[in-house]
């Protein structure tokens, strides 16, 4: 596997301070991050995407989340409360956090999420479906 790469796009009609904290956790880390901030398309949803430079997901989650904590789920989950979060003073946050691999592979990720998802989320194969948790079925479903 490559060095992974990553890219994060940040609604611009949101505070900026997580997503450059995101960006210094996943540099302390050793991965190469750059973070812009985009436009938001008129009455679509603030949506933060974090695109990957590999085609596999798993593995990808699996290394990098593993350099954030003792285990890959919580390294993932803090990843995620950081950009999900809602900062001081600031009333919005983004709805979902989509992580995509360069082949299109992805998971969407919203907050709330119980560890059972991060756990599943290190492991799901994700190559090139779309994934969204399913709190009834209590795992991972295509959609």
């Amino acid at each position: 596997m490559t060095d992974p790469e990553v890219e994060i796009f940040w609604p611009s009609s949101l505070p900026s301070d997580p997503a450059t904290e995101a960006q210094g956790l996943l540099h302390e880390a050793g991965i190469h991050t750059t973070c812009m901030v985009r436009p938001t398309r008129r009455g679509a949803a603030d949506v933060v995407l974090v695109l990957v430079t590999t085609a596999v997901l798993e593995p990808f989650l699996r290394t990098l989340f593993q350099g954030l904590a003792e285990e890959a789920h919580k390294g993932l989950r803090m990843f995620v409360d950081r950009l999900l979060a809602r900062p001081p003073k600031s009333r919005r946050t983004p709805e979902e956090l989509v992580i995509q691999a360069s082949e299109g592979g992805r998971i969407t990720f919203t907050t709330g999420l119980p560890d059972q998802a991060y756990q599943q989320a290190v492991d799901l194969d994700a190559r090139d479906g779309r994934w969204a948790w399913d709190a009834q079925r209590v795992m991972w479903v295509p959609v």
